[in-house]
């Protein structure tokens, strides 16, 4: 059994090279040390394609984020086109009804004052708000009007805004310098339009309507219904307040 064993080996190693069999080893041992160099730069790609999967999670998750943030600012801006914008349906409402009041309230003073216009209707045309008057159904130039009716027009609009900015209860007004820029004849029919306003509101028994008027022409209430006139006089110790 020995020797067949002995020549079975000598068989197996016959032409054996010692030099290609040292080639072989230093061979595999070099494949080895790739093959571990492959297996680091596998686990490091490998590490680098999980941390970049992480980031990738976090990045769309604030790409989320953000596309809500992009949707709501694109909500705020419609909004605020819608509401703030002057020319949006928000503010052209508003404009509209405020005027639409305006109108309604003035025309009814102008109907109590007894002038031949019976209707005011304020709108808005490019920008501008225009004035239209009637008397019943005929439209009235503005110019055509005589200087008491326009002084009854002005003030009718000042009182319909009074209303629509103070409270529906409106018992008195303070006007500042309402005859400035007016001629004689229509200072005159502005006391005329304030004595009437006032009278009216007394035989409708409702409670007075009162006015607080600021100006530097006294003289125009000589000979009217003004209950007091206050005289203001600036001096060296302070403002004077003397009745007139």
């Amino acid at each position: 059994m020995m020797y067949d064993k002995i020549i079975e080996l000598e068989n197996e190693t016959k032409g054996f090279d010692p030099s290609e069999f040292k080639k072989l080893k230093n061979s595999v041992e070099q494949k080895r040390n790739e093959l571990s160099d492959i297996d680091q730069q596998f686990g490091a790609i490998s590490e680098k394609i999980k941390t970049g999967g992480e980031q990738i999670k976090k990045s769309s998750s604030i790409l989320k984020e953000l596309e809500l943030v992009r949707q709501y600012i694109s909500e705020l801006d419609e909004i605020q086109q819608k509401v703030f914008n002057r020319d949006g349906p928000v503010a052209t409402s508003l404009r509209s009804w405020a005027l639409r009041t305006i109108s309604e309230k003035a025309s009814d003073y102008l109907t109590k004052l007894n002038t031949k216009i019976q209707r005011i209707s304020l709108s808005e045309k490019a920008r501008d708000v225009s004035i239209t008057c009637y008397s019943r159904n005929v439209m009235l130039d503005i110019d055509s009007l005589s200087g008491g009716e326009q002084v009854s027009v002005a003030l009718g609009l000042r009182l319909g805004m009074a209303q629509l900015l103070g409270a529906s209860n409106l018992n008195f007004v303070i006007l500042d310098e309402p005859t400035a820029h007016l001629d004689e004849e229509r200072r005159k029919s502005l006391v005329s339009v304030l004595s009437q306003l006032s009278d009216i509101t007394k035989t409708n028994s409702q409670e007075p309507l009162q006015f607080i008027i600021i100006t530097h022409d006294a003289e125009i209430f000589e000979g009217s219904s003004v209950e007091k006139i206050y005289k203001f006089e600036s001096t060296e110790h302070g403002t004077n307040v003397v009745p007139v």
